[in-house]
C-alpha cells in the first residue's frame, strides 16, 4: 500500500485529537428556565468576597476570572436537581452553599479535573440542613446549559490507588549535565 492512502486516516487521527470534551446535559430541558443571567466576576482578590450585578454572591474563593455560578443560581440548580432526583421524597439536605470554585469539570472516574470550552466550573460544596449547619462538603460541578447552571454531583474514588510492584522511580545518571532536560 501506498503511504498517501493511510493520509485521510492521519488527518482524521490528528484532528481526532484536537477535540476537546462538551459537557453533557442531565435535567431535562423542560424544568429549566432561560432567565439565569451568566456573570463573570470583576476581579479575583484574595480574601473578599466578589459580586454579581444584581449584589448576589459568588463563592468567597474564585481561583481566576472565570464564569461561574452565584450563590442564588447554585441553589437554584440544586432545587432542580432534587426534583428530578430518584425517590425525591427522602430527605435531602435544604440548601448549598459554594465555598470554592475553580473552572473544569472532576471526573468521578479518574479524579482529575478536565477543562472546557464553555462555562463548566467544580465547586467545593457546603450542604446545608434547614437551620443553615454544615451537613457535608462534597465537589460538585456546575455548567452552563440553556441559559441556566445546572448542578451534576461527583463521587470521585476516595481511596489511594496501590503500586502493582512497589517499583521506584528511574534514576537519571545524567542528571548533573547542564542544558539537559529534566522531563526527557
Amino acid at each position: 500500500m501506498s503511504p498517501s492512502a493511510f493520509l485521510p486516516f492521519w488527518i482524521a487521527l490528528v484532528l481526532a485529537g484536537c477535540a476537546q470534551p462538551i459537557a453533557t446535559p442531565v435535567a431535562d430541558a423542560t424544568l429549566l428556565p432561560a432567565s439565569d443571567p451568566l456573570y463573570r466576576p470583576e476581579w479575583n482578590q484574595p480574601g473578599r468576597l466578589e459580586y454579581a450585578p444584581d449584589r448576589s454572591t459568588f463563592a468567597p474563593v474564585l481561583t481566576e476570572r472565570f464564569a461561574y455560578p452565584t450563590q442564588p443560581q447554585a441553589n437554584d440548580a440544586y432545587r432542580r436537581l432534587v426534583v428530578l432526583a430518584p425517590g425525591a421524597s427522602r430527605p435531602y439536605p435544604a440548601s448549598i452553599w459554594l465555598f470554592g470554585c475553580k473552572p473544569g469539570a472532576l471526573d468521578a472516574q479518574t479524579a482529575r479535573v478536565t477543562r472546557y470550552r464553555g462555562p463548566v466550573v467544580h465547586c467545593a460544596t457546603d450542604f446545608l440542613d434547614p437551620s443553615g449547619r454544615r451537613v457535608s462538603r462534597e465537589t460538585v460541578n456546575f455548567y452552563y446549559y440553556r441559559s441556566a447552571w445546572n448542578m451534576q454531583p461527583v463521587y470521585p474514588p476516595v481511596t489511594a490507588v496501590p503500586w502493582q510492584t512497589g517499583e521506584h522511580s528511574p534514576k537519571d545518571r545524567w542528571w548533573w549535565v547542564p542544558g539537559r532536560s529534566r522531563y526527557e
